[in-house]
């Protein structure tokens, strides 16, 4: 049975890791190199006389990578140059096995500050 990842392209992106709320902002702490299936779906939406980008772009993630857990809600992921914060994680199920195939999260829009290195 084909999986997400027989059906469509995968693409390089990368996993940050974030530490939130620091003097700096939200800052990029450490960079997880991988491939998954990206999904684009950006828009303008109309709210209260003002014209908001809307970002519902999804990224399929393998679940066997080193950085994946139960939550990673919060933490962010680069995309063709492009900063999301991930704000939902679902699982996808094998219906016949039961078996884990990959994770969906659902990204917003983001900027991180400067990843630095500190020895």
């Amino acid at each position: 049975m084909d999986t997400v990842f027989d059906l469509f392209n995968e693409v390089p992106y990368q996993f940050l890791e974030i530490s939130r709320g620091s003097v700096y902002g939200n800052q990029i702490t450490a960079i997880h190199n991988a491939t998954g299936v990206f999904k684009l779906r950006n828009s303008m939406i109309q709210q209260q006389n003002q014209e908001l980008r809307q970002s519902a772009a999804t990224l399929h993630v393998h679940p066997d990578e080193s950085f994946m857990s139960d939550n990673i809600v919060g933490q962010g992921v680069r995309v063709e140059g492009q900063d999301y914060e991930i704000i939902g994680q679902t699982g996808g199920d094998n219906y016949d096995d039961g078996e884990r195939e990959h994770y969906t999260l659902t990204l917003q829009n983001s900027d991180y500050s400067d990843f630095t290195e500190t020895s």
